[in-house]
């Protein structure tokens, strides 16, 4: 388990650790905050209410197929990014974050991209990828940022991302430890 405190690019701080089940409350309260522009990006669609099946699954992580950190502010969760096996023991897995409202744009999903990475190498993961909606430009820009050799292509609607994580784990570690 990661847990560790990051200054962000506005001087304010959060905390960030892996999730825990105690957390499916806050999640459930920081969605019923979300705008309906970022449930539809990070959803791509209204998703007015996290189902239960969906909670549980946010909130209970394995560790190594299934991995999920959590940013607070104030005890209170502002951001979650995770990652998910594609198939069982492969290579490559879908990363996705989502930032509350209030605290887009101060840099927090590239500190859980910096989270995930080493989680995700010691899991044998090598490879994450994403599906974008095209007017996120937002997202799009914290993976093209983040030093990685991103791919990405146009088809049914969204932006498909690929990135291999191999090769920067020590440059993610050393940030990570900063």
């Amino acid at each position: 388990m990661r847990d560790f405190d990051e200054v962000l690019a506005d001087g304010g701080t959060i905390h960030v650790r892996s999730v825990e089940p105690a957390d499916a409350p806050g999640i459930v309260a920081m969605h019923s905050r979300f705008s309906e522009r970022t449930r539809y990006l990070r959803f791509f669609g209204a998703y007015p209410r996290i189902p239960d099946r969906d909670l549980h699954r946010f909130a209970n992580v394995d560790h190594r197929d299934r991995e999920a950190f959590v940013a607070l502010v104030d005890d209170h969760v502002i951001a979650v990014g995770r990652y998910e096996r594609l198939v069982p023991d492969g290579p490559d897995a879908e990363v996705a974050f989502v930032v509350e409202d209030a605290h887009q744009g101060r840099g927090i999903a590239p500190v859980l991209l910096r989270a995930l990475v080493p989680a995700a190498l010691e899991a044998g993961i090598t490879e994450f990828v994403a599906e974008v909606m095209p007017g996120n430009l937002a997202m799009q820009h914290v993976f093209a940022d983040a030093g990685f050799a991103v791919t990405s292509q146009f088809a049914d609607g969204v932006v498909h991302v690929r990135f291999a994580i191999t090769g920067r784990a020590d440059e993610v570690s050393r940030a990570d430890t900063r």
